[in-house]
Order: structure tokens, then sequence, then C-alpha cells
């Protein structure tokens, strides 16, 4: 009635602060307005991020006579679900196309095959709802009979056919029937068709260039824990870090700093590998890190067996890998091993000093500098030419810096944890070991928890948050990916999502866990007397606190790289932007930067078949370890024997029992409810803030020394490695993490305990 339509309009109006449209073309002009308001939306803003739409002016408003459909639906002239075929797939349902579109209704199923033209297949779906347009006096409504006759369904697939014609490609059409006559309504582009379609021409492509590599012999390649904070890089990402990565870059030149002599092969192409677009070592390659011309190997079988075998230097001794001056060699490369070792020394115990004192004021300094340039002033030439030079300074030289004291530190914990197992057996041993370095002090990713974790208590602001942690990002290896100070979107979902009380605030979590490791330290003489270790005391406990000191700056030092590598992205979002590539420029190669402009037609092109090509990669399901002897089914979607006991490796101390919730972004992290084990490919520090919230962790990849370990010791929260586990585990399954033993049972209930 009146009086109802005069409420809502003055509720709308009370809501809106804007009049309420009180004819057809006030009705139509305030559409229009929002759909030109919705450009900020944060929502289109993500899209268009997404889609990588850039440097548009605005949007615009299509205004379409309504169709008055008794039958709507919408047609594919190729199959998304089986994309190599030729077929043409109808959707139909009675009314108007509301119900197709938003899933109402289970809609009748037609595919057609064009030539020549017959349905082959038919489901008719049960279609209980029914929206109708002004007018309609339908009174009769059959949900089970078929909402078009088969000469319809022709006629629909022939229109389809000749809007694909017109176009020239693919296309998704929606359509409405009504009086028998049919129209089109709207026409685009099949969307994720050319990926799908290039999913088993780039796996075939991947399986012959892996197979050339391997000339005839056996190869194999194991997935690096790059990939834990890098899963799918970009070209230009990936350009750069394998240059940094190589033997020549700033990785390798810290191995050669050390007196290691890396092969001509490493200096010049590195020992990584992209597979399928997933990062991986290559383990010949990998073994010549060391000493060029020795003939050291890792087992191929062996690290078929035993990944792990990879974190340290190949023992394997084949003399037939020898050449004919290895002989000559050996004296020299002896005395070699002779320095190096002792270099190593040197630079093992005044690694915190140096770098404290000497590196890092002078890199602090140097971005401090960078940051105030004005990069929109500079000609592309002397771009280009500030892009290398970032580039030399974050990552050839300051990032072997970076990564010393905190390499040091993983040769400390694993000397302790070597004498731990030595004296309390393969189970006490590695546990300890464990407690020994959690809890450690001076962990930015730590700190940073804590002051996002204030921010949602109101104690700080997002903005204070931000000037100090803008520069981190989720997926923060990549380049691509927008740092926080420039889309703070997922900061405010955890702000806003943080639902841990007080007793379990961040800064709680690790003071609990600093004092468990006080208590065990100061446990250790008793311990080790325990089990007759007495001996070994003094050399237990220096390796312990040389751990605790040195390990934090793992992180410490990737906060103060990514500082710098933020630079580097600037230089590349600039380039994107006089080029009006917007985050495209990610997808050229770091060599086809300085004749882009000369060349701009054919590398746009190129472009987005990388990107095609990007996206096609990551649905192919890849293993861990890749063997050159077995690669047919390489990308295919692997049968997983399903188990109820899972074997996994120990990263954090710990029992409990939940509820699993499979993850595999930070952002998708929403209500994980209040016995959560999370289960993740793995994590890099943006996943950091869950962590508050999770009572266990199973990741699929990493190491005692990966983020997600160390993050987790320091809150005290159980967490194992188990390959494969987002398949192995469902969702809301229960399950019972064993960290202290290295096991995952699933469907069992267990009393949940805490370490």
């Amino acid at each position: 009635d009146a009086g109802g339509w005069e409420q809502v309009a003055s509720l709308c109006e009370q809501r809106t602060g804007r009049p309420f449209p009180r004819s057809p073309w006030d009705a139509l002009r305030e559409c229009i307005d929002a759909v030109f308001r919705s450009w900020d939306n944060q929502r289109a803003i993500v899209y268009r991020r997404a889609h990588g739409l850039t440097a548009l002016a605005g949007t615009a408003v299509t205004v379409q006579a309504m169709f008055p459909s008794e039958v709507s639906g919408i047609a594919f002239t190729a199959n998304p679900a089986r994309p190599q075929a030729r077929q043409i797939v109808i959707e139909s349902a009675f009314g108007l196309g509301e119900s197709v579109v938003s899933g109402d209704v289970t809609p009748d199923h037609f595919v057609v095959e064009p030539d020549p033209l017959r349905i082959t297949e038919r489901t008719i779906g049960h279609k209980a709802a029914r929206m109708a347009a002004l007018g309609d006096r339908t009174t009769d409504h059959d949900p089970d009979r078929p909402s078009l006759t088969d000469g319809q369904v022709l006629e629909v697939a022939e229109m389809a056919l000749r809007v694909e014609a017109h176009f020239g490609h693919p296309v998704d059409i929606e359509w409405g029937l009504a009086g028998g006559r049919l129209a089109l309504l709207q026409a685009r582009p099949i969307r994720g068709l050319d990926v799908a379609r290039d999913v088993e021409i780039g796996r075939c492509e991947e399986i012959r260039r892996l197979q050339t590599l391997a000339d005839g012999g056996a190869k194999v390649w194991l997935v690096h824990n790059l990939a834990e904070t890098l899963p799918a890089p970009t070209p230009m990402t990936w350009d750069i870090l394998r240059q940094f990565m190589s033997g020549d870059g700033g990785f390798g030149r810290m191995y050669r700093q050390f007196g290691y002599r890396p092969s001509r092969r490493v200096r010049q192409e590195g020992f990584l590998e992209l597979v399928c677009g997933r990062v991986y070592a290559d383990v010949d390659r990998t073994a010549e890190l060391f000493w060029e011309g020795m003939p050291f190997h890792y087992d191929h079988d062996a690290v078929l067996a035993d990944p792990r075998l990879l974190e340290t230097a190949p023992r394997a001794f084949d003399p037939t890998r020898a050449d004919g001056r290895f002989l000559l060699r050996l004296p020299g490369t002896v005395a070699a091993m002779i320095r190096s070792a002792r270099r190593m020394k040197r630079a093992r115990a005044e690694a915190v000093d140096r770098y404290e004192r000497r590196i890092l004021p002078a890199f602090r300094r140097w971005v401090d500098d960078a940051a105030g340039t004005d990069l929109r002033a500079m000609a592309t030439p002397a771009l280009l030419e500030e892009l290398e030079s970032r580039i030399g300074r974050v990552l050839t030289e300051f990032g072997p810096e970076s990564l010393k004291p905190g390499f040091f530190g993983g040769l400390a914990r694993a000397e302790l944890e070597g004498l731990l197992v030595q004296l309390l057996g393969p189970d006490e041993g590695p546990r300890l070991g464990l407690v020994l370095t959690s809890g450690l002090e001076g962990d930015p990713t730590v700190e940073q928890t804590a002051m996002l974790y204030d921010v949602s208590r109101g104690r700080t602001t997002l903005e204070a948050f931000i000037e100090r942690y803008g520069h981190r990002a989720v997926s923060e290896m990549e380049l691509a990916a927008p740092r926080y100070r420039e889309d703070d979107g997922y900061l405010r979902q955890v702000v806003a999502a943080q639902a841990a009380d007080e007793a379990h605030s961040p800064a709680y979590l690790h003071s609990c866990n600093l004092q468990g490791r006080r208590q065990a330290m100061a446990d250790l003489p008793a311990t080790l007397a325990r089990w007759g270790g007495s001996f070994l005391r003094d050399r237990v406990v220096s390796l312990a606190e040389e751990a605790q000191r040195l390990l934090p700056y793992r992180e410490a030092g990737k906060d103060e790289l990514l500082r710098g590598y933020e630079l580097i992205r600037r230089v590349l979002l600039e380039l994107g932007r006089r080029w009006s590539l917007g985050d495209d420029v990610f997808f050229l190669r770091r060599d086809e930067l300085a004749d882009f402009e000369m060349r701009r037609e054919v590398l746009l092109a190129k472009v987005a078949r990388e990107k095609v090509r990007w996206k096609a990669m990551q649905r192919l399901d890849l293993p861990d370890v890749i063997d050159s002897r077995d690669m047919d089914a390489l990308g295919l979607p692997r049968r997983l024997a399903a188990a109820d006991e899972l074997p996994a490796t120990p990263l954090s101390p710990g029992v409990f029992a939940g509820t699993a919730r499979i993850v595999r972004t930070p952002t998708e992290a929403t209500d994980l409810g209040s016995d959560c084990v999370l289960v993740c490919p793995s994590t890099d520090p943006s996943w950091t803030v869950l962590f508050t919230t999770i009572k266990a962790l199973v990741v699929e990849r990493g190491g005692v020394l990966s983020h997600g370990a160390i993050t987790a010791r320091d809150f005290s929260i159980p967490a194992v490695a188990c390959p494969d586990a987002t398949r192995l585990i469902r969702d809301g399954a229960a399950v019972r993490v064993d960290g202290d033993r290295g096991h995952v049972s699933i469907g069992k209930e267990a009393p949940a305990c805490r370490p």
C-alpha cells in the first residue's frame, strides 16, 4: 500500500542521505549514479588490480531495455569443463535469467556438437524457483519440465556460433526467449578458457624441456624452500631472484666469501630451476655450489628417499666424475677447504658485531636516501640505470650480508641438535633442541604480530603500524605484490577479525615461551647429567646460546632486505605507469626493459602469453620431488592414498587435537574457530597474525628453520610439515598433531593439550 511504500522511501532516505527516486527516470538516474559511485569501492579496486585493469579514467554504464523472458539462459561456444573439446554448452530455466545466474535453481543442461549441429547430452534440472517479468500471467509451472524444445536448443546454439564468428573467439552469451522470439542479451569472451586450454600445452612443453636438460641421463629436481614464500613468481621477479640465487649473485657471493668455489655452470646458470612455474633446486647443480671440479655429488635415490640431504654439503664421492685435472687440482682444493674452514670460524664469531656496526647502518642510510628519489622526474634510461643500481645494492651487496648471521645461527642449531640426538636419542634430542631455540628475542615477525594485535585493541594505530611495517606484504618476495603501505585491506581484515583475548595476545604467548626456554636452559645441566652427557655441558650450552643469539637474524635480516626490495618494486611500478602497463610490467623479462618502447607491440603480445602461461601452470599438481626417469604424469592430478595416520616432520613441540581448517592464502582465513588446526601449503610473515588464534599448524613444506616453524615455536604452537596435507586432510576433520614425534592422526578424538 501507499503508506508502506512511503515508510520504505523514508527509511531509504535516512540510510543513504539521498532522495528516494519517485519516477522511473529518477530511478534510472540513481542506478547509473550508483554504478559510477562504485568505482572507488574496495571490491572494485581489488577486482581491477587482480585483472590488471590500470590507467583507466573510469567506467561506463550500459542502459539496456528489459526483455520479458519466459525462458532464460546462458550458452558457451566452448565447454569450460572440457576446454579441448569442440562443444557448445547451454543452460536454461523458466523466467528471467536471475535464477540461472544466481544459482537459485538447477537449470537444464544441454551439450551440443557444432558439426553437424546435434544434441549429445541432455540433463533436465529441478527448476523450483521462477522469477517472472512484470506482466507475465503464467500460472502453471512444472519445475521438472524441459524449458527448451530440441529445436530451441539448436536455435540457441546457432545464435551462439554466429556471435563467436563475429568476434573471432569463443564466447559466453546470455539470452532470453519470449513469444517464440530469441533475444541476445550479452556476449563476452569465455573467462579463463585461454588459460584452461594452455594447461596441457604448457605441461607437455615443460616435460620436453626437462628431458632436454636431462640429456638422456637421470636428473632430480627438489622443491626449494624459496617456494614457501614465492609459490608462483612472475617473470620479472624470477629473473631478478634467479640471478640473486646464482653463483655470481648475492647468494653465491656469500658462498664465495666463505671460501667456497662454485662451478662455472652455477655461477652462470644458478642452481635453481623454475619447473611449471614453481621453484626447484637442480640436485646436480646444487652439489656444484661448493667445490668446482670435485667429484662430490648427491645420490639421486638417496635424495628421493630423504630430501633433507640437500640441506648439507654433498658427501657421495664418485671417482668416475673426476676429470683429467682432478689430481692436479686436488692439493689446491684441499688447501682452499682448510682456508674456508678458518674463514667461516672467524666470520661466525664476528657475524653480529660486523652486521650491526658496519653493514646495517650504512644500508639504512642508503634506503632513506633512495626512498626520497623522485622517480617520475627521471628519464627512462636513467630510471633503468636506477633499477639496476638498486638491484645491485640490495641483492648483490646487502643480500649476502643480511643472510650471514642467520646462516650461522642455523649451523649452531644443527650442531646443537646433533649433540642432543647423540645424548638423548632421536626422539628427545630434537624436541629439546626445539625448546632451546624457542621464544627468541628480537624477531621482527613476532613484534609485527604483537603490534597489529595492539592495533585491534586500540593501543596503537594502523598508521603507526604501516609506518614501521609498510614495506612488508602478503607474498612479499613477489615484486608484483603490493606492500602494506599501498594496500592495507588485509591488515584491516585482520584487525576486524582479531578474536584473541588478552590472555592469548602475541606478547603473552611469547613471554610464556620465553619462560619455557629459560627454564629449559636452567634445567640443562640436570638434563644432561640424567642422560650421562655432563662432559658435553659447556659445548651444548655454548651452542644453545649462539643459536639463540643468531637465529632471530633470519627474520631480522629479511626485514631489512625487504626495505630495499620495496625500492626495487617502486622503480618497476614507475616503468609500468609511464608505459601504461600497470602490473603487467612484472610479466616482462628483465632484459626486455631497455628496448620496450621500440618493441612495444611485440612485447605486449608476449606479456599476454606470459600471463596465460603463468596462470595455467598454477593449475598443475606438482610433487615436491621430480625424477626425470618418471615424468609422463608430471603435473597431472596425483592419486593420494587416504590414510588415518600421516608421517610428518616435527617443527614445533607439543600435541593438540582439534578441527582442521584448510587455508591456502592468508586472506582466505575468516572464522577459524576456537580449536583450529591450520593446514596450509606454507607460511610467510603475513600468516603470523593468525597464530594468535590457531592451536596447531600443519604445513606441506618447510624445515625447522622455516618461517612457520620459528613462529610456531615462538607462540608455543605444535607444528609439523606433512607433504600434500591440504589434499590428504579434509576441512573440518578431527585431527591430532604431534609436534614432538612428527605425526598427524585424522579422525581420532583426543584430549587437546599444549606443550
